[in-house]
């Protein structure tokens, strides 16, 4: 499996095609599929939002996705940490970018792979599969 990877991506909420409420998936998803090599995916990766991802005014928010998540990391320091820029063409094509900020002291205040709740949901995901 890939190594654990968190991302922040940055973008103006109201240029990312689909759906208000579809965004950051879209802009998870077209992460993954331009420099992972494969589509986002809810079994394995994880992403926090802001309140207002969804803005119908122009906004210019952050989204943080954690990508490959095995286990619980409670030093998040060791997770490489990167930070891009998005924006869509008229054909609404994503162009990433990469951004070079020192912001790694805020992202690491989100808990890897996401909260309680999600860990336990998805551990009752990985037993459902296993007992079919």
């Amino acid at each position: 499996m890939a190594e654990e990877l968190r991302i922040a991506i940055r973008y103006i909420t109201v240029n990312v095609p689909g759906l208000p409420s579809n965004r950051a998936q879209q802009v998870a998803d077209d992460f993954a599929i331009s420099k992972l090599s494969r589509h986002f995916s809810y079994d394995q990766d994880f992403i926090h939002c802001p309140s207002d991802f969804d803005s119908d005014t122009p906004k210019s928010v952050w989204i943080l996705c954690d990508f490959n998540v095995r286990q619980r990391q409670p030093e998040i320091n060791n997770i490489p940490t990167e930070f891009w820029k998005v924006t869509y063409d008229n054909k609404q094509s994503a162009n990433f970018k990469e951004h070079q900020t020192n912001a790694k002291h805020f992202v690491n205040s989100y808990p890897w792979g996401g909260r309680d709740d999600e860990w336990i949901y998805r551990s009752q995901r990985r037993e459902a599969v296993l007992l079919g």
